[in-house]
């Protein structure tokens, strides 16, 4: 069955353009036009959409609300914003019903790849339970300033390892975050790293992209309005989570990919638990206090008090920050991995064990009861024989030199 897709802008160049852009994907998508919100809400009201695509400025009805009105009448589609403004992190504040930005003038191959990129996340997206987790948020958590530049960067046909180091480099405080974890014990580097640059060179692109989105948030929150929450163990945590990842798939022969997104899943997989917190304080203590009496774990215990995870709301929001589509859905999944259909090897099985066998090799809150394995899970994948190697390279990495001196 073909995709549906809708697109709404009134200038009638851009229309015409579309329709040539996107000539030779007629055997895929059925595509629709409407020179105005109206006109699209018609067209919807005939026939529901896979994806809708509006234009930000229109008279009238502009594309805020047309989204809105197109989220109550076409709630199944993926609604992606285009913009000539550049500021991401506005656009998604005024127009919370989207779930893809992209800048005016793209490239066709730009908005093709968003609209499959909106597709294969479609379960992340549209999962009514987050999206009513995320509505009440009073602010979308925005990405930090750098992270954006970074990927403004990134986003080059051939980036520039000097001019990611150089944007570093510029915010002083975020270089020497960075430069303070790559010369901490888990990083375990046999070499002092000394500049931005060289921890570049050293960790590749991707990683230290994560970084810089990882330690960007942390910074964030507010330690003295939360006291029941150990920032400092979560980022332990995910640090360690991180460096098991990468090690389970160093031991699968992985490709240089594959190996980075196990790392920044596992960095990033607990980020839902800030946004949470920072949000919705009182109530997150009661899902710290409800895991410390021994009622459940961190996942029952959300599941109970928001009706959501923050697995599934670190996802949602990971979404919506252009974060590559197999980290997204190794956070999305990283306890329930059994939702998964896919065999084999991924992120997401390495981000489901090393949560695990972090939490099991460095106790750092006795008492809390701890998700179990998904045995079910690693036996459809064919990967429960792996476990002894798997549970002896994250031993390794804990028995590196160094490993307890920070």
């Amino acid at each position: 069955m073909k995709t549906r897709i809708l697109f709404v802008d009134d200038e009638p160049n851009v229309l015409s353009a579309l329709r040539r852009m996107f000539h030779d994907m007629r055997g895929e998508w059925e595509m629709d036009f409407a020179s105005d919100g109206p006109s699209g809400l018609a067209m919807i009201a005939e026939q529901p959409y896979d994806v809708v695509v509006a234009d930000m400025r229109m008279p009238g009805m502009d594309g805020a609300m047309f989204l809105r009105e197109a989220q109550v009448h076409n709630p199944g589609a993926i609604r992606i914003v285009l913009s000539g403004h550049s500021d991401r992190d506005m656009i998604l504040q005024t127009v919370r019903p989207a779930h893809q930005f992209l800048q005016k003038p793209c490239q066709p191959a730009e908005l093709k790849a968003v609209i499959a990129r909106g597709l294969s996340l479609r379960e992340v997206f549209l999962d009514d339970r987050v999206k009513n987790v995320v509505a009440r948020l009073d602010r979308l958590p925005t990405v930090p300033r750098l992270y954006a530049a970074l990927l403004d960067v990134l986003s080059k046909e051939d980036p520039s390892m000097r001019e990611v180091s150089g944007l570093i480099a510029q915010d002083v405080g975020m270089s020497a975050g960075v430069l303070k974890l790559v010369n901490s014990a888990f990083f375990g580097l046999r070499v002092h790293v000394s500049s931005p640059a060289h921890a570049v060179n050293l960790l590749g692109l991707e990683v230290v992209k994560a970084l810089v989105l990882g330690i960007g948030l942390f910074d964030r929150f507010d330690k003295e309005a939360f006291r029941d929450f150990d920032l400092e163990k979560l980022w332990s945590h995910c640090l360690g989570t991180a460096r098991f990842a990468r090690a389970i798939a160093e031991t699968e022969a992985a490709q240089a990919a594959t190996r980075e997104h196990c790392y920044i899943a596992g960095l990033l997989h607990d980020v839902g638990k800030l946004v949470m917190a920072t949000n919705f304080p009182e109530r997150y203590q009661e899902v710290i206090r409800a895991c410390q009496a021994g009622e459940g774990t961190i996942l029952d215990m959300e599941h109970h008090i928001f009706g959501a995870s923050h697995a599934e709301v670190g996802a949602y929001l990971l979404g919506l920050w252009g974060v590559e589509d197999e980290v997204v859905r190794a956070v999305y999944l990283h306890h329930e991995p059994g939702r998964d259909r896919r065999a084999g090897f991924s992120p997401l099985a390495a981000v489901h064990v090393a949560n695990r066998l972090e939490h099991e090799m460095v106790i750092l809150s006795p008492g809390y009861a701890i998700n179990p394995l998904d045995e079910l899970y690693l036996m459809a994948s064919g990967l429960d024989a792996r476990m002894p190697e798997w549970r002896a390279a994250c031993q390794a990495v804990l028995d590196q030199p160094g490993r307890d001196e920070d």
